[in-house]
């Protein structure tokens, strides 16, 4: 694995600092891949994590529901 100066800071809202690490413990190949600075309130994680993560937020595209006839 790279070393720690190649991986990201993922910066969660205040309100967001709890979901954001389950979040990231879920996504996370180890644990020991989701690291916290002093306070806890920034996650350190190496690249391929960072990349999951980013994907796990992009809205998912939506199938349109085939349309029945629309005579009524």
């Amino acid at each position: 694995m790279s070393g720690l100066k190649d991986w990201a800071t993922v910066v969660p809202p205040a309100t967001e600092v709890k979901a954001t690490a389950q979040a990231l413990l879920a996504l996370a190949d180890s644990p020991a891949d989701v690291r916290t600075d002093g306070t806890g309130n920034e996650f350190l994680v190496p690249p391929y994590l960072a990349d999951r993560y980013n994907e796990s937020l992009r809205p998912k595209p939506r199938r349109r529901a085939k349309k029945d006839e629309e005579d009524e």
